[in-house]
């Protein structure tokens, strides 16, 4: 008997729930985005800003999708469908904005797979020769398929089942790169290069919404993924399940810059590269280290964990709330939402080819990366909070959270007042980052 005739699919345990957040939260991000970020915002002082955003507001946030998910039983449009009515047009916004991003961020997961191949064959190859050909449409396809097949056994048989495979290897990986990068000729100026605070970036604004920026990128809030995740639990502690996964993506963000900056240094290279760092520095400085071939596979396969995980849960969004809003079968909303996010995702894809498709100069991938990664996903979040914090009654909020009644207050004046300021901060920000 398969899950969907017992009814609605559900976790087999809290601990799968939690792997498969974590997996939902830790995605490429954390390893080329953060690092970079910590880097050049001040060093080791970014992580005061950071620690507040994550704490007061990424991990609130966190909290009301798992709270909606699990108090309405359903996915997003049918949950805010039971809110008020007229929202089902906010939730489908949302639902569009995780399927866009997942139509851009599968481009760059089939890089990470093929240069985790590439280095596994002793056959790496540069990026600029990589992006010159059409190996980049054929890993996308490559990679869609792979996310489509996970998703498509459903919750316990594939997104759980992944997320339990993978998440401890992902770790495991990264450990082991953390003490051989810790252990190179450059560890020392790397790592002070990444954590040496400047507390004077700290009266810089720019540092702070940075610091909120990353959050809500990397905890995979704002798109409709935790809502649907909520939607599959039945029980458990939202506070301490929510504190597991943010407090595990944190550390392994930071974990992946102890990887990251000693290497670069220890190979002479630009520890500033930004989006470069992943696919031009860093295998740049394996190919001048004694068994880079073996280092690089590695980390590209760690990366390639954490990319899966992440697209899984973007594609369950569109996936769940077609089945509970359209009664779809898993496996015909799947087949559907899989084709059209492919299909939007083309251009993206061979933005990076031979056939180098731009728009006012630049790739297509890059303004995707603008308009739905940064711009909608900020817009998606402040929808959320508006909804949730505002429209759904509170005592159901409150019946979900637990906690005693100041602890209660607390939370619904954080999700109602501060959770949508910053995000409106973060946006106007991003807004003028972008015009300028």
């Amino acid at each position: 008997m398969t899950e969907e005739d017992m009814g609605r699919e559900r976790w087999s345990s809290t601990v799968g729930f939690i792997l498969a957040s974590i997996g939902s939260a830790v995605g490429i991000g954390n390893v080329w985005r953060f690092p970079y970020i910590v880097g050049t915002n001040g060093g080791g002082a970014f992580l005061i800003p950071y620690l507040v955003s994550v704490f007061l507001f990424g991990l609130p946030l966190m909290m009301l999708e798992f709270a909606i998910g699990r108090s309405t039983g359903t996915s997003v449009v049918a949950a805010f469908r039971s809110i008020q009515g007229r929202f089902s047009v906010a939730g489908l916004a949302v639902v569009a904005v995780a399927g866009l991003v997942l139509s851009y961020y599968l481009v760059i997961t089939s890089w990470v797979l093929a240069y985790a191949l590439f280095f596994a064959l002793n056959r790496p190859m540069e990026f600029g020769a990589f992006t010159g050909s059409y190996f980049p449409l054929i890993f996308y396809l490559i990679s869609g398929t792979a996310v489509f097949l996970t998703v498509r056994s459903g919750v316990r048989e594939g997104i759980e089942r992944v997320s339990r495979i993978l998440i401890p290897v992902l770790v495991v990986i990264l450990l082991f790169l953390v003490v051989f990068a810790l252990t190179r000729s450059g560890a020392a100026a790397g790592i002070a290069f990444y954590l040496s605070p400047d507390y004077s970036r700290l009266a810089d604004p720019t540092v702070w919404t940075a610091a909120f920026g990353q959050t809500f990128f990397s905890l995979s809030v704002g798109m409709g993924v935790m809502l649907t995740y909520g939607s599959y639990l039945e029980r458990g502690d939202l506070f301490q399940n929510a504190s597991v996964i943010a407090v595990t993506d944190m550390l392994i963000a930071i974990l992946a810059g102890l990887v990251i900056f000693p290497l670069v240094f220890t190979a002479g290279l630009d520890p500033a590269a930004g989006v470069n760092l992943t696919f031009i520095t860093l295998p740049a400085a394996f190919l001048e280290m004694r068994s880079g071939m073996l280092f690089g596979a590695l980390f590209f396969t760690m990366l390639f964990a954490a990319a899966l995980t992440s697209a899984v849960s973007m594609l369950e969004v569109p996936v769940a709330a077609m089945m509970d809003s359209c009664g779809y079968s898993r496996k015909r909303a799947t087949l559907l939402a899989s084709g059209i996010i492919m299909l939007f995702g083309l251009p993206s894809a061979l933005s990076y080819t031979a056939l180098e498709l731009e728009l006012f100069g630049t790739p297509l991938l890059d303004l995707s990366d603008y308009l739905f990664g940064t711009i909608g996903l900020i817009v998606a979040g402040l929808i959320i909070s508006i909804v949730g914090g505002w429209y759904m009654d509170r005592s159901r909020i409150c019946a979900e959270i637990g906690g005693c009644r100041w602890q209660q207050r607390v939370y619904v004046a954080l999700i109602r007042y501060c959770v949508p300021t910053v995000l409106l901060i973060t946006l106007l920000a991003s807004l003028l980052r972008i015009g300028g």
